[in-house]
């Protein structure tokens, strides 16, 4: 990990630094989301499709459902 500085103007815009651009894969025109969790912001590319991306967020709430196949299965038998 490599911590570095960005200052902030009064109008609350920052200078991504070269190396943070670099190792996100991105340059000038480009988006990039910014997710806060609690105390900690990460930035991230924008993904080029945002159903990819979002895809396997319920990956582990499936799962505990029995998989969506199971979990249809019991649906479908609740409407009898």
């Amino acid at each position: 990990m490599k911590a570095m500085s960005a200052k902030l103007s009064s109008r609350g815009q920052m200078v991504l630094p070269k190396e943070a651009r670099r190792a996100l894969g991105v340059e000038a025109g480009d988006t990039v989301l910014v997710i806060v969790e609690g105390e900690s912001v990460r930035l991230v590319p924008r993904p080029a499709s945002y159903a990819r991306y979002t895809g396997a967020l319920g990956k582990e709430a499936w799962a505990a459902l029995g998989g969506a196949d199971a979990f249809l299965a019991e649906e479908r038998a609740s409407w009898e």
